[in-house]
């Protein structure tokens, strides 16, 4: 692979290991509550946890710790969107320490499976989540991806990665978004849960190709299969017949707050804003967003974690007075905080049909900001990326930010370092070693 596409996907491990390795340490989500699922003693480790387990716990765990925050990858696209390193980067690495994988052969396995998983996305579009069906994408499309890549890593040969995508792709646990809206207000674990169920699904399948099982190998496109079911009127095939190169890793987007990606521009225009007028002269704020973003991320009443993490009034809010976003701001106390839900009453959400059109066409998830302040003045400010119009030095720098501040001290400084040397072996070395010697699994 090319340098920059090296590069992307170094990163999107070093993001997902860093984000797992954040909440695991702190039981946050769903890595509060999925320890019954350790499995035996093994190789893999458990990021941020105990260990070492077997590879289809690591698997899980370490999938669900890294949906926790909401702070992973998005796939910006205007055919798809939704996550995919969360359940790719488990399931690979757990397949690679299980099988004693070269690091260099993990590094294009990762490649190879997220590169396939734009292809899936594409083919698949967006009717499973339209009208009143909630079906992941995530989990719909990232595990057969995970399968392929992952029967490459541990040396499966083309035959036997073919019969594992196909395995995972008939026999998909298919999670839905059920209590992932403002009406049902439930914002429960099972969205954790559902990547970690994802990434081990991808070892399970990998795992019983090895062994000589075998799926349907029409099963993306025939009858009965796949894209019919689940695309829903808005598939197309023919993106599995034109497998796109390295270039769409750069299609995958790093979040810069520990938001849903539907927040982001917002709070960077919130911060951007709020420089330049203080919170007492703020008063009203306007956020115009997709419509459909300005339905699912509209919550103002905060009983969790997550519910801060999607919802638009909180996220601006937040940002506006405090003048930051932090994992700190969406966590504990912070989120009772009764001058940010003050605040919050100032700011009118907007559905937006254009914005909403510019996002299925490219994939984009922009925001417009108004604020009125006191004196009657309006400050307009409009973003489609967050890190639109940002030098290289500023990107790097954001990087440098979140890494550091989900992993403690040396560990950060030793990943950055690796990843600066595009040195993968060192990177995985630290992945692959286990946090502590207590095992995972023991009674």
């Amino acid at each position: 692979m090319d340098a920059d596409a090296r590069a992307q996907a170094m990163l999107l491990a070093l993001d997902t290991y860093a984000v797992a390795h954040y909440a695991r340490a702190r039981r946050i989500g769903g890595a509060a509550v999925d320890a019954a699922m350790g499995g035996a003693p093994g190789a893999c480790a458990v990021w941020g946890g105990r260990g070492p387990t077997d590879a289809p716990a690591a698997a899980f765990l370490n999938g669900a710790a890294a949906e926790a925050l909401d702070f992973q990858e998005v796939l910006i696209d205007g055919r798809n969107n939704g996550h995919a390193a969360v359940v790719i980067v488990p399931a690979l690495a757990a397949l690679a320490a299980e099988a004693g994988a070269d690091a260099e052969v993990l590094l294009a396995g990762l490649r190879t499976a997220l590169v396939a998983n734009v292809a899936l996305a594409r083919a698949l579009g967006r009717g499973h989540r339209a009208g009143h069906m909630g079906f992941r994408t995530t989990a719909l499309v990232a595990p057969i991806a995970a399968a392929l890549g992952g029967a490459l890593t541990v040396g499966a040969g083309a035959d036997r990665a073919a019969a594992a995508a196909a395995l995972a792709a008939s026999t998909l646990p298919a999670g839905l978004l059920a209590a992932m809206s403002p009406e049902a207000g439930a914002f429960t674990a099972d969205k954790d849960l559902s990547v970690g169920f994802s990434a081990r699904h991808a070892v399970d399948a990998v795992r019983l190709a090895q062994t000589g099982a075998t799926g349907p190998l029409t099963v993306l496109d025939g009858p009965r299969g796949w894209l019919p079911t689940y695309g829903q009127g808005t598939e197309d095939a023919a993106h599995l017949e034109t497998p796109p190169d390295d270039a769409v890793l750069a299609q995958y987007a790093l979040k810069l707050y520990p938001a849903n990606f539907g927040c982001q521009c917002a709070i960077r225009l919130a911060l951007d804003l709020r420089a330049e007028i203080p919170p007492a002269r703020i008063a009203a704020v306007e956020v115009r967003v997709k419509a459909s973003s300005a339905q699912s991320l509209s919550a103002r009443t905060i009983p969790s974690h997550v519910a801060a993490r999607f919802s638009l009034p909180y996220a601006v809010a937040s940002a506006m007075l405090r003048g930051r976003s932090v994992l700190a701001d969406f966590e504990g106390a912070a989120l009772a905080d009764p001058e940010v839900h003050a605040f919050m009453e100032r700011i009118a959400l907007v559905g937006d049909d254009a914005l909403e059109a510019q996002h299925r066409a490219e994939g984009v998830f922009p925001a417009v900001l108004t604020v009125t302040d006191t004196e009657g003045g309006r400050h307009v400010r409009r973003l489609t990326a967050p890190q639109e119009a940002q030098s290289e030095d500023r990107r790097r720098a954001d990087v440098d930010a979140k890494i550091r501040s989900l992993l403690p001290a040396p560990l950060a400084d030793a990943m950055l370092a690796a990843y600066a040397r595009s040195d993968f072996a060192a990177m995985i070395d630290h992945i692959q070693t286990p946090t502590e010697d207590t095992d995972l699994c023991a009674p």
